[in-house]
């Protein structure tokens, strides 16, 4: 009997023991900042941890594994569960913890394995912080935004209502261009911007993302922002549209939409090309630049031209021929600023021997160069009148590789296609961002994503080679396909049939801030001294 009453009290205390060991295993234990502790854990076991978290607060901690895949349960404040962290790195390893609270209370982390078939493993839990919310803000701030200026604007905003307002009174830009730590080749740009309340979002345009790219807001403040990586010898325009939402009705039940440009701008990188040829400079002699019409029974109209002849004009002396299309904005109206001052670059490339004397016919528009540049009439008036009206008034040289003529965008197709139809009288082509996606036909290409080669492009190919020189350049930042592409495949047509071509590439757009500067080029590269 005795001995009995000892074995039932050996039980007793056994079973006793092992309850108080596994309650104390599944107790709760409170996670503290700066804690660390190793622990056991078999299949059958959880381990739970809590930690009493503000709205915004965060805990960040790792759970190292020695043998044991694990993963962590988070269960919120009302007990569900609302995150699960289990990382693809087996039985060992490291699973992180970094945890921000949306609601204030007490969270709970579940401890356990999902392998039924292990029988024991240590893990290691460390907690490395647990942040305010002020804190744990400049944590995500820093990670979010990024630029160190921005992240400084957005804290300086904390206590600063004025701080927007002054960084924006002292750019002179709605952009400003910083480095990239270890990148040499590439700037980083912050475009601002701040739109009004019935902008339901913003987008900027410009550079190497042509299709644009979305703002989003500082913080709490009325600045929004978006970076762009750029080339640092790069130069475009850029613009901003505001995207607007109105609503209308007690309770916003009409809603309309509507586009607003709000601003244009222009980046120019540190690197960026010169132009030294764009600006008027001392000492240079100017050229004569006078504007006439000339009589086109082929446009049945009187066509508007302005005239270049250069400074102490010589008649007797054979001049190179230049025609240039879109006259308006190559220069051709006189006492008015020009996209492209073709007047001015010619005084100061003749002026310092570039090239030899030149005369140039600017041949204007008149609201008509979708029409014109892709017409077979036009190409008839520049061939059997333009050019042999300017011959009868001035001393041209008689050969045909002392004619250029030169366009931008559908003039680069202009000139392109009219040298190819009349190469007995036309020898060089100045070609810049030239549209060789155009087909002609009624089922057009898409400007960005053409379907088909252009018509010049199938021409060239399937004609002879002729006796024309070609300057060609095109930005990289210009529209995909349509352009970058289709200008590399009709230089690479060229080059095949044996045609002498200069060609090149820049970090910018479709734009005339690039073809000013690479007009001088293009002029150097065909009628060049040597």
């Amino acid at each position: 009997m005795k001995n009995t009453i000892q074995l039932l009290l050996l039980i007793t205390f056994l079973f006793t023991s092992n309850f108080t060991n596994a309650t104390s295993i599944n107790k709760n234990k409170e996670l503290v900042e700066g804690m660390k502790i190793e622990r056991t854990l078999s299949a059958s076991e959880e381990h739970n941890y809590t930690v009493n978290l503000e709205n915004g607060m965060a805990i960040l901690a790792e759970i190292a594994q020695n043998g044991i895949d694990l993963v962590i349960d988070i269960y919120s404040p009302s007990g569900k569960l609302i995150n699960q962290i289990d990382s693809p790195n087996g039985a060992n390893g490291i699973e992180p913890i970094n945890f921000i609270a949306n609601k204030s209370g007490e969270y709970k982390f579940v401890v356990r394995t999902l392998d039924r078939n292990v029988k024991k493993g240590k893990y290691v839990i460390t907690v490395n912080k647990i942040l305010s919310l002020e804190n744990n803000a400049k944590r995500i701030a820093k990670k979010e935004l990024p630029t160190q200026t921005l992240y400084n604007l957005w804290e300086a905003s904390l206590n600063d209502k004025n701080a927007i307002d002054t960084f924006i009174n002292k750019q002179t830009e709605k952009h400003i261009i910083e480095p990239i730590k270890g990148n040499d080749s590439d700037m980083l740009i912050t475009y601002f911007c701040v739109p009004d309340e019935d902008t339901e979002y913003a987008m900027q345009s410009g550079g190497r993302d042509f299709l644009g790219l979305r703002f989003r807001r500082l913080g709490k403040t009325k600045l929004f922002f978006v970076t762009q990586m750029v080339a640092n010898d790069a130069r475009f325009n850029y613009g901003f549209n505001f995207f607007k939402l109105y609503k209308a009705g007690p309770n916003g039940e009409i809603e309309t939409r509507d586009v607003v440009h709000s601003y244009d701008g222009l980046v120019v990188m540190p690197n960026a090309p010169k132009q030294p040829y764009i600006i008027e400079k001392e000492g240079v002699s100017k050229g004569k630049v006078s504007e006439m019409s000339i009589k086109s029974s082929f446009l049945n109209e009187e066509r508007k031209i302005t005239v270049y002849t250069p400074a102490n004009y010589n008649e007797k002396l054979p001049h190179n021929l230049l025609i240039v299309f879109d006259g308006e904005s190559y220069g051709g109206r006189i006492g008015r600023r020009a996209r492209i001052p073709t007047p001015t670059i010619l005084d100061n490339l003749i002026s310092e021997n570039k090239i030899t004397p030149t005369i140039s016919i600017l041949v204007w528009n008149m609201g008509k160069r979708g029409k014109d540049l892709t017409s077979e009439e036009f190409s008839n008036f520049i061939a059997k009148e333009l050019i042999p009206w300017t011959r009868s008034n001035y001393n041209i040289h008689p050969k045909s590789n002392n004619v250029i003529v030169a366009g931008s965008s559908r003039g680069g197709f202009a000139a392109s296609y009219i040298a190819l139809n009349n190469s007995d009288i036309i020898g060089n082509v100045l070609s810049q961002s030239g549209s060789y996606w155009i087909k002609g036909t009624k089922d057009e290409n898409h400007w960005i994503y053409p379907k088909d080669e252009g018509k010049l492009i199938k021409a060239y190919k399937n004609s002879k080679r002729l006796p024309i020189k070609f300057y060609m350049d095109i930005g990289l930042y210009d529209a995909g396909a349509s352009m970058l592409g289709m200008n590399r495949e009709f230089r690479d047509i060229l080059e095949i049939k044996g045609y002498e071509v200069d060609y090149n590439e820049f970090n910018g757009g479709h734009s005339y801030v690039n073809w000013r500067g690479t007009f001088s080029n293009g002029l150097i590269s065909l009628i060049g001294k040597e």
